[in-house]
């Protein structure tokens, strides 16, 4: 895993500011911030509403939606954290940060979030990978006991293959278990059916890394080796797929709603997609309710998902808490997943009679999920990795070249450099 540590007097510097007593008891008004609410039905902002109607007028809960674009949301969170750096009980402050998995190790080390105690969120009650990469990282600690809670797992997430089962159903053919059958199908198959082959999230942002990756993983290579024979094979597969058109050359400017879009329309054979996806295929609008399935990919999805976390600069932190342990309770995960698709982190549910045959999937999908590249430096590490992968896809003969180039800026940012 790649992981560019910073020098040690410089992280406890920033992870123990001391905060006003006053701040971390206090209670009042705070604000919520997640990503565009793109959920069916906007399910975000009902919940948040929920919250309101039984919470006191004194603790009402105001909810600002971020940009769709994952690196737009952790930008503007960024900024806004780093200019209210040492100003304690800011009312400028975002007091819970719903924070991308990747991102909570960075948000930790610049100083912008609150440790969190375990027990008062029920961690041992959530899955242990959800729990691990909200951590401080074990080798960043002198023993188990100094590792620190930075953010509480809300929502995980892995990724689905998303199928026209009717079309499937009519050529007597199951889903693609490996990238060679999901080529197949995706030429021939959707070319007798007039449809886009496979359509995923292949801009360059975020969802590039995780799109990558999991071909890289089904090929045997790994991100962090971006010169080695399986991970140039993951890649190349991904680019001759756009050179030879099962992938649609516009899936180079396609995010999580783009190539949703495309599939709910009914123009692609195969969609890789998060599983709030689902909901959202079944609403009245969508050309393809009741013609879909859905599926484990064709090797390990990337490990997806949202962590809430506490900002340093909170007046009210107590009342943040609170919100948090509303947001994370199995009632309210049971719901946001029945009514949002949202992958719950409370292992519990996953064995309720009554959800076990629709998560049954997802508990497949998530046993063998792999987790992307983590630092307190993401942001420097993802945006090499991106450009990398992108100029790499746009042009099938440049593979190579991009993944050797890859591999030395990557070693380059483990040395600091």
């Amino acid at each position: 895993m790649i992981r560019v540590l910073i020098p040690l007097l410089a992280l406890l510097a920033a992870c123990t500011t001391p905060i006003d007593d006053e701040a971390r008891t206090g209670r009042g008004p705070i604000t919520f911030v997640d990503g565009r609410d793109t959920s069916a039905g906007g399910q975000v902002a009902k919940m948040v509403a929920r919250w309101n109607e039984s919470a006191g007028l004194d603790e009402q809960v105001d909810f600002v939606q971020m940009p769709s674009s994952t690196d737009a949301h952790r930008a503007q969170l960024a900024a806004r954290a780093q200019d209210l750096v040492g100003v304690p009980a800011s009312p400028d402050c975002y007091d819970v940060m719903a924070v991308d998995v990747v991102w909570t190790a960075e948000f930790a080390a610049a100083g912008h979030l609150e440790p969190l105690d375990p027990d008062d969120f029920g961690a041992d009650r959530m899955l242990p990978q959800a729990v691990e990469a909200a951590m401080s990282p074990a080798d960043e600690a002198r023993s188990p006991e100094e590792r620190k809670l930075w953010a509480v797992p809300w929502r995980t997430d892995t990724g689905f293959l998303y199928y026209r089962k009717d079309v499937l159903d009519q050529e007597g053919l199951e889903p693609p278990t490996t990238w060679d059958d999901l080529r197949w199908q995706a030429t021939e198959v959707a070319r007798r059916h007039g449809l886009e082959g496979y359509v995923g999230q292949f801009r360059r942002y975020e969802g590039l890394i995780v799109n990558a990756a999991e071909a890289i993983w089904a090929h045997d290579g790994d991100l962090d080796q971006p010169d080695a024979p399986g991970t140039k094979a993951g890649v190349r597969a991904l680019a001759e797929g756009i050179g030879q058109g099962w992938i649609p050359r516009a899936a180079l400017d396609y995010d999580e709603n783009a190539s949703l879009d495309e599939f709910k329309a009914g123009r692609a054979l195969f969609m890789r997609n998060w599983p709030y996806a689902g909901p959202v295929l079944d609403g009245t609008d969508s050309a393809v309710a009741g013609r879909w399935a859905k599926t484990t990919l064709p090797g390990a999805g990337a490990l997806g998902g949202w962590n809430l976390a506490v900002s340093r600069c909170s007046a009210h932190q107590q009342t943040a808490r609170e919100f948090i342990r509303f947001v994370v309770g199995d009632a309210n995960q049971r719901l946001m997943f029945e009514r949002a698709g949202f992958a719950p982190t409370s292992t519990a549910l996953y064995r309720d009679p009554e959800l076990e045959a629709d998560l049954a999937p997802l508990w497949e999908s998530l046993r063998t999920a792999r987790a992307r590249p983590t630092s307190p430096h993401y942001d420097e590490l993802t945006s090499v990795m991106q450009e990398n992968l992108h100029h790499a896809l746009g042009k099938p003969e440049s593979v190579d070249r991009s993944l050797d180039r890859l591999a030395d800026e990557l070693a380059k940012a483990e040395e600091g450099r």
